[in-house]
């Protein structure tokens, strides 16, 4: 059964995210990828690693979607290997947008991440560029990210749109989970100076895209 297009949108917000922590993720995995006891019942994704099986599953704050948590429950509650993930689709989800920023705002934002960091304040200063990033992303490819993004479809999207490089994707990759755990809590992860750096020579060239988008290639 195929998706209804809310559902398909949480998706690919959540699985990028899930690949940037280094999970192998299959949405609407066929058959042979999937246990014995799931043989009644096919989740909307599953995400491997070593240590690690997430099953993924989307759905609606309805009376039939609670009655179908149940039975899925019930499957998971003796498995010690497989971790069911649930994400709720409430009302909001099936009409949200974000509407595109200025590019005076964006710029605004690069030149608070620049004064931040001179001040020694990297924290703030890596989630404003988070924010930045997200804002010019919805600028450049506005069909693909008209809702809120989660930091690694942003990444994921871009990189094969050919808007970053694969060296900048992969250091965007390790800064997702570095973002990750600083947006919840972890207050101990730290930001290096070399690391905004080059984040925010990424946020200047997009900006430069943004403006001027048959400029030519990048300079190496």
């Amino acid at each position: 059964m195929s998706l209804s297009v809310p559902e398909s949108a949480v998706l690919e917000n959540v699985l990028p995210e899930l690949e940037a922590d280094g999970f192998e993720v299959y949405a609407r995995p066929a058959g042979h990828l999937l246990p014995s006891f799931m043989r009644t019942y096919v989740p909307d994704a599953i995400a491997l690693r070593e240590g690690r099986k997430l099953a993924i599953e989307v759905l609606s704050d309805e009376p039939s979607a609670k009655r179908k948590l149940a039975h899925i429950q019930e499957l998971f509650s003796k498995q010690k290997d497989w971790e069911l993930r649930v994400y709720w689709l409430s009302p909001n989800d099936r009409s949200q947008a974000v509407e595109a920023a200025p590019l005076e705002s964006i710029d605004n934002a690069i030149e608070s991440v620049h004064e931040l960091a001179e001040e020694g304040r990297t924290a703030p200063a890596f989630l404003m560029a988070w924010s930045a990033f997200e804002a010019l992303g919805r600028i450049l490819l506005p069909e693909k990210f008209t809702r809120p993004q989660t930091p690694g479809r942003l990444v994921e999207v871009l990189a094969a749109e050919g808007q970053l490089t694969p060296t900048e994707a992969d250091r965007l990759r390790h800064l997702v989970q570095v973002r990750n755990k600083l947006i919840h809590g972890g207050l101990q992860e730290t930001v290096g100076t070399a690391e905004l750096s080059d984040f925010v020579r990424v946020l200047r060239f997009l900006r430069g895209l943004a403006k001027s988008p048959d400029d030519g290639p990048r300079p190496s």
